[in-house]
C-alpha cells in the first residue's frame, strides 16, 4: 500500500469540497447497493456515490498523475460516507489498481479508517489530502464511521481499468 499525504494542493481538495457540497441535495447519489453483496454485507449505513465535475476531475488527474500506476482508463467518483457505513474485506480484484483520496479532516474517534494486511495488520486515520493506492491487491477495508462523526467522510475513489498498452 502506498500512502502519499499531500498529494493535493488545499484549493483543488477546497473546489472537490465545493462540488459535493453543491451536489448534496441533488439525485446525482448512487448508493453502495451497488457493490457486490459481500462488500456491505452487515454494514448499517450507505455510502453515497457521484461523478466529479469537469472542472474537478481536470485539476484533480493532472496532480495526481504522478502518483498513480500508469493507466488507458479510470473511473474516479466522490464518495460520501454516511454515520454506520463502511466496507468489508476485499482486494480490488477487478481493478488494475485502486486509490482513495480524502477530502476532509478527520478523527480516529469517528471511525472510517483504512485497515489494509501484507504481513502484518495496519490501520491509518484518514487525514485531509492523503492518498492510498493500492496498486498490488493488498486485502483492505473500512471501518464503519460512528455515530459520533459530526459530518460524513469525503473521498475520491479511482480505479484503473486498462493497463498501458
Amino acid at each position: 500500500m502506498k500512502i502519499i499525504r499531500d498529494a493535493l494542493p488545499d484549493n483543488i481538495i477546497k473546489l472537490c469540497n465545493d462540488d459535493i457540497d453543491s451536489k448534496i441535495h441533488k439525485r446525482v447519489w448512487g448508493t453502495n447497493v451497488s457493490w457486490q453483496d459481500d462488500l456491505y454485507d452487515g454494514i448499517a449505513g450507505s455510502c453515497l456515490s457521484a461523478s466529479l465535475s469537469s472542472s474537478c476531475l481536470l485539476s484533480v488527474r493532472s496532480k495526481l498523475r504522478v502518483h498513480l500506476p500508469e493507466w488507458n482508463n479510470t473511473q474516479y467518483s466522490y464518495h460520501f460516507w454516511m454515520r454506520h457505513a463502511g466496507i468489508n474485506w476485499h482486494d480490488d480484484s477487478n481493478h488494475i489498481f485502486g486509490a482513495t483520496l480524502y477530502l476532509n479532516e478527520w478523527q480516529k474517534e469517528w471511525g472510517g479508517l483504512f485497515l489494509w494486511e501484507d504481513k502484518d495488520l495496519h490501520c491509518i486515520c484518514p487525514e485531509k489530502g492523503m492518498l492510498v493506492v493500492n496498486d498490488i491487491r493488498q486485502p483492505h477495508s473500512v471501518t464503519p464511521v460512528t455515530i459520533r462523526a459530526p459530518y460524513g467522510r469525503k473521498s475520491i475513489q479511482i480505479f484503473g481499468i486498462d493497463k498501458v498498452r
